[in-house]
């Protein structure tokens, strides 16, 4: 559940950018570890599908329940309405799960929690994406000044990512996808390297190493101090699979939005992440 003050100010910054928003019915109520039956959220969801007045649909946080939605999904009619889906954290299961099914693509990244504020110079490019006016994010960028090299090189593919212990929950399931192949993106907080390391070879049991192109890491927090993770991923993938570290995507304020199920290009020198819309 959310409460309204954990996301006026960030409706209010939307607000002054000229946007507009309806609240679904239940967006501040509680119903244990979520805000509703999974019957209900859906079908506030999918009357925001029919509204021709929506152009997206933006969760007000992660948290915990995306994945309740799953085996209810109503793909015929996500399909004829399709719109963006702007989530981060928690509905990353629920991003790649209906990318699986209907390969609809998603913003991840601007939790409303934390994300949307005026201070975050992501937003405005994440707003773009929505908008299809933006095709690209290049290391000239503010924001993008730290990044890091590990592995030199181009890359090709789908563009999937989100939050890796979320991800861990769909292998074995109708809603794991298999595109190949994939530039992937990656973060998470609060997991120890020991858990990374068992959910980096949870992936490599689903051969997903294998097929992915290129690699964005972007921050791993615990305990509020960065991790390294990279030395856990060597092993695991292509010897020519290039490999960017410290992109700023993650679970704090000045998050950069990524688009997931999007054909995209990747280089190292300079840094310059392209993708295409359908």
């Amino acid at each position: 559940p959310v409460r309204p003050e954990q996301v006026q100010k960030g409706l209010d910054y939307l607000e002054s950018l000229g946007y507009h928003y309806q609240l679904a019915e239940h967006a501040f109520s509680e119903a244990g570890l979520v805000s509703a039956s999974p019957e209900t959220r859906l079908k506030e969801w999918y009357e925001f599908l029919r509204d021709p007045r929506i152009k997206a649909v933006w969760c007000l946080r992660g948290g915990y329940g995306s994945i309740q939605l799953l085996p209810l999904l109503d793909e015929e009619l996500l399909r004829t309405h399709a719109k963006w889906l702007i989530g981060f954290s928690d509905l990353t299961a629920l991003q790649w799960g209906i990318w699986s099914k209907i390969a609809l693509p998603s913003l991840s990244g601007l939790t409303l929690t934390t994300q949307v504020h005026p201070g975050n110079p992501f937003v405005a490019p994440g707003l773009e994406i929505l908008a299809k006016t933006r095709r690209r994010l290049s290391a000239d960028e503010p924001g993008l000044e730290t990044l890091k090299t590990v592995r030199p090189g181009p890359a090709a593919g789908r563009l999937l990512g989100g939050t890796l212990s979320m991800i861990c929950t769909l292998p074995g399931s109708r809603f794991w996808p298999d595109d190949d192949p994939v530039i992937l993106f990656l973060e998470d907080t609060n997991e120890p390297l020991y858990r990374i390391d068992r959910m980096i070879w949870r992936l490599k049991l689903t051969g997903l190493w294998e097929r992915v192109s290129g690699l964005v890491l972007g921050k791993f927090l615990f305990e509020d101090k960065l991790l390294d993770v990279v030395p856990l991923l060597l092993s695991h993938l292509k010897k020519d699979a290039p490999i960017i570290a410290n992109f700023p995507y993650g679970h704090f304020a000045d998050c950069c939005p990524l688009p997931i199920g999007l054909p995209a290009q990747l280089e190292t020198g300079p840094f310059s992440l392209r993708w295409e819309f359908g």
